[in-house]
């Protein structure tokens, strides 16, 4: 019997690379103050209102282990998440949520202080550039390659960062991408189940499968038929 039917497309596997935070110098030292100052603040109210005599010197260590406590956790960079970047965008990753910001939906990434900034519809980004500096030269990277016009940030700002390497970060599978509910950038049409949707492979903006263009309306690239199926 001739076989009629059509091969289905293997469908294309996205990946992403997953970045921890490094440990720095800086987010250790503020660690540290951050100890001191909470053990002062602890001391300062067994002074004032636990001891049965108050001493003079306990609203002083509660104010100033307070301050400590306070500035440790404003400037330190320990509190970092880890970072993902690859097909689907920027992720951040706290406990088992993904917070995603897709390559489409970027409107600008920049250099605020020690913090790279990405900001898109509904969300920014802050990554502390000291504890992610191999995920800040990944995004900066993926980021010129699929959506140019968006990335305001100059090499020599970041004249430290390492070159992206193939080894950085841990390779994984694209999880946590949910297109039904968005609506197709081509249409405007609300995109009901997932087997509806089609992704552009290069900024993965999202369309319906029957309204896919040539090009990408977001990033321009050929798209037709390398649109990537879920």
């Amino acid at each position: 019997m001739v076989e009629t039917k059509k091969k289905k497309k293997a469908k294309r596997e996205r990946k992403e690379r997953r970045f921890s935070p490094e440990q720095t110098y800086a987010s250790g030292a503020v660690v540290g103050v951050g100890m001191l100052g909470a053990l002062a603040a602890g001391a300062g109210v067994w002074g004032q209102w636990i001891s049965e005599v108050p001493h003079s010197y306990a609203p002083f260590l509660f104010g100033g282990g307070a301050i400590a406590l306070g500035a440790s956790l404003w400037f330190g960079d320990a509190g970092a998440v880890p970072v993902r970047v690859g097909d689907a965008g920027i992720a951040l990753e706290r406990g088992t949520e993904l917070t995603r910001l897709a390559w489409c939906d970027l409107e600008r990434v920049e250099v605020s202080g020690k913090q790279l900034l990405a900001k898109g519809k509904g969300a920014t980004f802050s990554i502390p550039i000291a504890a992610h500096p191999k995920a800040v030269a990944w995004i900066l990277a993926e980021g010129t390659r699929r959506v140019p016009d968006v990335m305001n940030v100059k090499r020599t700002e970041l004249a430290a960062l390492p070159e992206p390497k193939d080894l950085d970060g841990e390779l994984v599978p694209l999880e946590g991408v949910q297109v039904a509910g968005k609506h197709c950038a081509a249409t405007n049409k609300p995109i009901a189940f997932e087997r509806d949707a089609r992704i552009c492979p290069n900024c993965a903006q999202v369309y319906l499968k029957d309204a896919v263009p040539k090009k990408c309306v977001t990033c321009e690239k050929d798209l037709g038929s390398s649109a990537i199926e879920l």
